[in-house]
């Protein structure tokens, strides 16, 4: 008799656990991707210049990006121009749970105004108006997209471009990095293998065997050998600073700086320090 209601137990068990399992594998997208459509941010900005373009991915579905003019420094004293520094340009791949006017209008602009930079921020298939259902591979692909056009914009290579990946899109950014190339690869908050953060959610499930979503930005940036600044909260519970220093570790570079932020969590934003740490390093790639 107990034997028998503890083979019941265990098949009850069983049933519920494959359950589970086959409803969070049906709710991927929805959980690694949540979104940001339109119109949720503000997308008519007054504090920056920029235009909102159209482009396409490899396999034509439109996209939608933001092109941030230059922050052009002034002078000092009037009529006394003062030489602005070099203009950069930068392509940023912004978090999952945003888009465009919500990434211009903190990181896209603080970028602008500490690198005097032209920003090209994009949103991937699904994101703010574009269109299309988001995947991996689709990701990639308008990642890739995304670079080109700025590409023909400035008229620089892939190797005078500034990579800038923010969360989930440090997954894009490494990519573009191990195979096109850039002149510097920022990553903020980002993971070594988006398995990682959703097996530490999901302990108990084959999530490292049954993801379709991988970003194995661990395995690519041992393919990029140029400049890295890379940046974590310590109190980050989201994305723990483990896995951006695991990231960290494998890159080839000798020329690497990582930043560990003192109390910061996975959405709080990034310090004043941060941002002049950030000016230092790319100054000194001139040098």
């Amino acid at each position: 008799m107990i034997i028998r209601f503890i083979k019941r137990i265990s098949i009850i068990v069983a049933m519920v656990y494959i359950a589970v399992l086959l409803i969070l594998m049906a709710n991927e997208t929805s959980l690694v991707y949540p979104g940001s459509k339109y119109p949720r941010g503000n997308w008519s900005p007054t504090n920056f210049q920029f235009d909102e373009v159209e482009f396409q991915s490899s396999d034509g579905t439109r996209l939608v990006g933001w092109h941030l003019h230059p922050y052009l420094q002034t002078a000092v004293e009037p009529g006394n121009a003062a030489p602005a520094k070099p203009i950069e340009t930068i392509l940023l791949c912004h978090g999952n749970a945003e888009n465009v006017a919500q990434s211009a209008a903190y990181i896209g602009d603080m970028l602008r105004k500490t690198l005097n930079a032209e920003v090209f921020v994009f949103d991937y298939r699904g994101f703010g108006k574009s269109e299309g259902r988001p995947n991996e591979q689709g990701v990639l692909a308008d990642s890739e997209a995304a670079l080109a056009w700025l590409m023909r914009k400035s008229g620089k290579p892939a190797e005078q471009i500034v990579l800038v990946g923010h969360s989930i899109g440090g997954g894009p950014a490494v990519h573009l990095a191990a195979n096109q190339g850039a002149k510097l690869l920022v990553l903020q908050r980002t993971f070594n293998a988006i398995t990682e953060p959703a097996a530490e959610q999901y302990p108990w499930l084959p999530i490292r065997y049954v993801m379709r979503n991988q970003f194995r930005s661990v395995d690519k940036i041992k393919s990029f050998h140029g400049p890295l600044f890379q940046s974590h909260g310590m109190e980050d519970r989201l994305i723990p600073i483990e896995m951006g220093r695991d990231l960290f570790a494998v890159a080839p570079t000798t020329n690497k700086r990582f930043v560990a932020i003192e109390g910061m969590s996975h959405l709080d934003p990034l310090p004043e320090n941060y941002w002049s740490q950030l000016s230092e390093f790319v100054e000194s790639l001139s040098d």
